[in-house]
């Protein structure tokens, strides 16, 4: 076998990612190898060097935005990393054309430059009051109302619950106002409670009576959320839901 002198230099070539070199040699299980034209750096083993088994992780892998950069694994014995999933998701809800055929609101979504990189965004998760709880999810658009980027500044995590009520369903309402249906002559106003779960306020003679009727009964039962989870959401959650407002163009 050449010597370590020998093998720093030697450039060798992989089908899909390109030309890579060795630049250091600790010993044959770790070797570490330089991609020439993204300039990634990795320790690899020399057997997978001989074998092509390596990977330019700089080179985005999901839906062509989403860096895996080897930092911090997808599965630990075969079970998937929480982070890995919630990141995955996230890319495919915002850039995979399947999805958005099912649901078309993402198609105006994306991700943060940041948030597109696994590691960054891993970390991120580390330190969100929420992330590690049961039942939270990540949710882009409570602290800035309308928000379409996933970022660090506007992401935080929700209880499924108070995700739940947050959700509009426009392409079900048609073109009446959020909370309100038109039946039999009358306006009636219905809050939905999450899960399948509404409750019917009251029947109305006209649009916009119906529709401050859901307005004040909405923003209450976001309020009475806000109180049940107050010590277990981020802050600025508990405010965002305390000071929210419902608009007839929800």
């Amino acid at each position: 076998m050449n010597s370590n002198e020998e093998l720093i230099g030697t450039t060798y070539s992989h089908a899909k990612y390109g030309d890579f070199q060795i630049i250091d040699y600790e010993n044959s299980s770790r070797v570490k190898i330089r991609f020439i034209e993204t300039g990634f750096e990795n320790f690899v083993s020399l057997g997978n060097i001989k074998k092509s088994k390596v990977r330019d992780y700089s080179i985005p892998s999901i839906c062509g935005v989403g860096v895996f950069d080897g930092k911090y694994p997808s599965k630990i014995k075969g079970i998937p990393v929480k982070q890995h999933d919630i990141w995955s998701n996230m890319i495919h809800r915002c850039y995979n054309h399947k999805k958005h055929k099912v649901s078309p609101t993402y198609t105006k979504c994306s991700v943060s430059n940041s948030f597109k990189n696994y590691s960054y965004f891993y970390e991120w998760c580390e330190k969100q009051i929420g992330f590690s709880k049961k039942g939270f999810e990540l949710d882009k658009d409570l602290l800035v109302k309308g928000n379409s980027e996933y970022n660090e500044d506007t992401c935080i995590f929700i209880p499924v619950e108070i995700n739940l009520a947050l959700v509009k369903r426009q392409a079900k309402r048609g073109e009446k106002p959020i909370g309100v249906s038109f039946v039999k002559g009358k306006y009636i106003a219905t809050v939905g409670l999450g899960r399948g779960k509404q409750k019917k306020i009251g029947i109305f003679n006209t649009e916009n009576e119906a529709f401050q009727a859901y307005k004040q009964a909405k923003e209450q039962y976001l309020k009475e959320l806000a109180e049940k989870w107050k010590s277990e959401i981020d802050p600025r959650a508990y405010t965002a839901l305390m000071n929210y407002k419902v608009e007839m163009t929800d």
